[in-house]
């Protein structure tokens, strides 16, 4: 049980780490912040484009701005969380991963269709779908 409680509570301190960076020192011009490899070659905007910005507004309390950037984001963070923590709990307590991640079975394609229609869509240079594009 306290080992338990001492895995879970260090693998919070990366998120919380994360949030921090964020919250604190997140800038578009930091040399930390990561450019889109298929924006760059394409000129296209690729599902992620937007992401950092949409987190970075999202741990400022701006939800409704954050999905401007990134609709996916929030979708995107839910999965990302469910599977951090399923994939500690196996590697640090033994845990089987099978049945952790609450997702029902059909979410996986749904979600890729999802992607790839968002995908399309925010390329689109007409009204309305210009507001999936994240502003640049």
């Amino acid at each position: 049980m306290i080992k338990r409680i001492l895995v879970y509570g260090l693998a919070t301190l990366l998120p919380i780490l994360v949030i921090v960076y964020f919250y604190s020192y997140y800038s578009n011009q930091s040399p930390f912040s990561i450019k889109c490899i298929f924006h760059n070659v394409t000129g296209l905007w690729c599902p992620g484009c937007g992401g950092q910005r949409a987190f970075s507004l999202l741990v400022h309390g701006h939800f409704f701005q954050s999905l401007r950037y990134n609709l996916i984001l929030p979708f995107a963070l839910y999965i990302c969380v469910q599977f951090y923590y399923a994939i500690v709990g196996n590697i640090f307590l033994g845990k089987s991963m099978s049945g952790k991640l609450h997702l029902p079975t059909s979410f996986a394609r749904n979600f890729l269709i999802f992607l790839l229609i968002y995908s399309i869509l925010r390329n689109i240079p007409i009204f309305p779908f210009i507001y999936l594009a994240p502003e640049s």
